[in-house]
């Protein structure tokens, strides 16, 4: 009999400390992240454990195509003195073969994440690498229907003027970037140029919003505002 229970009064004890992910999320090695009602308590070490690490290049991990560098920020007030405030996981590359992310039914290729020096998740992107106008337009209507009509901006990079929708949540801020390539900078060898739209989703939780907008702007952050 002593032993039944101590058997029972451990067990719990081992199920709540078997490392699981509370939310449920598993490594992007696995499954494609589900950005729809995301759990922003999802531990970044869930989604990029320590077997995604390159085995080629230090301070990078390996995702299916994607390669994502990690690069602590600091905020650069005093040369010298600077102080770490979050830490950037951005692509280096990847391939529109892949699914990294979905949002209800649609797509992404690749993948960036921004936390903060506690780890916690503060910003996700999405991209599509390459998309079409169609397709653009259906999201924009369904995260309408869902979320109530967007706030519709403009913005402008590289001379280029992009459209940007934006939906507030109570818990998030939900911005979607649609930005055309026509291709004339990318070099092809032994093929066509092939000009498309590519669509940038930003998932931004909103405890952490200035310290997002108007701080995070390198590599595919670079359409968050």
């Amino acid at each position: 009999m002593k032993k039944l229970l101590l058997i029972l009064t451990i067990s719990p004890f081992v199920l709540s400390c078997d490392g699981q992910d509370k939310s449920g999320a598993k490594s992007l090695s696995e499954e494609s992240l589900q950005l729809e009602n995301f759990d922003f308590n999802t531990k970044i070490s869930t989604l990029l454990p320590k077997e995604t690490k390159s085995k080629e290049y230090a301070g990078y991990y390996k995702v299916k195509s994607e390669m994502i560098e990690v690069d602590t920020v600091s905020d650069g007030e005093f040369i010298g003195s600077e102080k770490p405030v979050r830490i950037e996981y951005r692509q280096r590359s990847f391939s529109t073969r892949d699914v990294l992310a979905n949002f209800d039914d649609f797509e992404f290729n690749a993948i960036n994440f921004v936390t903060n020096m506690d780890g916690k998740l503060m910003l996700i992107n999405a991209v599509a690498g390459e998309t079409d106008k169609g397709k653009t337009e259906d999201f924009v209507s369904k995260l309408n229907k869902k979320y109530g009509n967007s706030k519709n901006t403009k913005s402008e990079f590289v001379g280029q003027d992009f459209d940007i929708y934006t939906w507030q949540l109570k818990d998030r801020i939900i911005r979607y970037c649609v930005v055309f390539d026509d291709e004339k900078s990318t070099l092809k060898i032994g093929g066509e140029k092939n000009p498309h739209y590519q669509s940038y989703l930003y998932v931004i939780k909103k405890e952490f919003q200035n310290q997002i907008f108007g701080n995070v702007s390198s590599g595919d952050f670079v359409f968050l505002e």
